[in-house]
């Protein structure tokens, strides 16, 4: 107990963290207040490499991601080589009393902004390098899963064998059967998310194949880019295709600036808690409950972005397109893990169970009583994930011309820029980057790059 509530009063508060992120839109503010935890856990060293990064301090968020992605590795050999004591003390006790190591969508992460922050300093090489880590990961997906779950399978076995007189006394099989309804009930939502093919995020495949677009890296891009398409299906990514096979024959010297948009909040865990009825039960347990984690569906704060100006006196309009939605990506994780999410519970409740049931057999009322306290503080469900990722990756690619440019939100002017030769704000005879992070009342974050000679 003493182990289980001192690892959760050292995290930070999602909470606040929301509060002040959302609800305040202070970037520096969130920033100063997750970095506080950053050396100790992968969630908050993750979260500050993406502020750090909204920021405009590259190098401070390479180093936080660099951060991350240890602990995640260390998990990952941790899984290989043995399933060991914490997925055994995990399903007795809760998984939220252990680090956090992230998902995968979120190691994918990692690497993507890593780049990001390599191209806005410049740093192609090293850009190079993590783009394709980004997406060789995301490719690793089946192993990384199947590692996963392999863990959990075994613990689960053994906790069964060796317990097994212990579960017929707590009724497990009747709490098992209790729980397909609760299934049916609380998870009847995951049935809407579309899953992304292979677990690629289509955003991540889609700036790869710009960025080295831009690079003349022609082969790599094609590739690259034509996953996107093929995962997200917007005749958009043809266009960039035509413009890849123009520069590729040398026929089109023209250059362009692509606009990144990200929107919205990502889907976040909650808790849902509930009550196996008593009278399943053996009448010296007095408490049988269960915590489980569940997805909301995220929220977006605009419906359209474009982009308008006035070229030649002429107005022209540019509309955004939608390559990711975080609701599929974050719903294909979890729906995989959550069959032992829930197995894990089960066994978990059980053993509280039986612990109450010994207790009292020893002890009498009291020391039931202290088994069943035992059971309702230690029953919490992992909710932990990201909570500043963006909802909706928009994307719009504009030809350069000498002139003024406005991003709108819907109806609302969020953003303007100026494409000149004096590069003003991005060059005309350049490719150029734009990466924006919206919220609820506008621009909180505002990158630019013209892609320039490497460093």
């Amino acid at each position: 107990m003493l182990i289980f509530f001192n690892a959760c009063s050292s995290m930070g508060d999602v909470e606040r963290l929301d509060d002040l992120y959302y609800k305040n839109e202070n970037l520096k503010d969130s920033y100063n207040y997750v970095k506080k935890y950053a050396k100790d856990d992968f969630l908050w060293a993750f979260q500050s490499g993406i502020l750090a990064y909204q920021i405009g301090d590259f190098k401070a968020s390479m180093e936080y991601f660099n951060i991350s992605e240890t602990f995640f590795e260390a998990h990952r050999e941790e899984i290989f080589l043995t399933s060991g004591f914490k997925t055994i003390a995990s399903i007795l006790v809760s998984e939220a009393m252990f680090e956090y190591y992230g998902n995968l969508y979120e190691a994918v992460f990692i690497n993507y902004y890593k780049a990001l922050n390599a191209m806005m300093s410049g740093d192609y090489a090293t850009s190079r390098v993590e783009f394709n880590r980004a997406n060789d990961r995301q490719r690793r997906s089946k192993d990384f899963f199947a590692e996963r779950i392999n863990q959990v399978k075994n613990a689960i076995e053994d906790s069964t064998t060796t317990y097994s007189q212990e579960m017929r006394e707590a009724n497990r099989e009747q709490a098992y059967n209790s729980m397909n309804s609760i299934y049916a009930q609380k998870y009847r939502n995951l049935d809407k998310f579309r899953a992304y093919d292979g677990f690629v995020n289509p955003i991540v495949s889609y700036l790869s194949g710009i960025f080295f677009l831009t690079q003349n890296d022609f082969n790599k891009a094609n590739d690259l880019l034509k996953e996107s398409y093929a995962i997200s299906t917007k005749d958009e990514i043809l266009l960039d295709l035509d413009i890849l096979e123009k520069r590729k024959s040398k026929r089109n010297k023209d250059f362009y600036t692509w606009i990144i948009i990200e929107d919205g909040r990502s889907p976040k865990k909650y808790e849902i808690r509930f009550d196996v009825p008593l009278y399943l039960l053996n009448s010296n347990v007095f408490y049988f409950g269960i915590a489980l984690p569940n997805l909301d569906s995220g929220k977006s704060y605009n419906n359209r972005y474009s982009i308008s100006t006035s070229i030649n006196n002429v107005e022209s309009v540019f509309n955004g397109f939608e390559l990711a939605n975080m609701e599929a990506l974050v719903a294909n994780e979890f729906n995989i893990e959550l069959p032992y999410i829930i197995a894990k519970s089960i066994i978990s409740a059980s053993y509280k169970a039986y612990l109450q049931y010994f207790l009292s057999e020893q002890f009498g009322f009291l020391g039931g009583f202290a088994g069943a306290i035992f059971s309702a503080t230690s029953t919490n469900a992992d909710i932990r994930n990201a909570r500043i990722l963006p909802l909706r990756f928009i994307a719009i690619r504009i030809k350069n011309a000498n002139d003024v440019f406005y991003i709108f939100g819907d109806k609302k002017m969020l953003y303007h820029f100026t494409i000149d030769e004096k590069c003003t704000t991005l060059c005309l005879n350049k490719d150029n980057i734009i990466y924006l992070r919206v919220l609820q009342n506008g621009i909180i974050s505002s990158l630019t790059h013209s892609i320039g000679e490497n460093k």
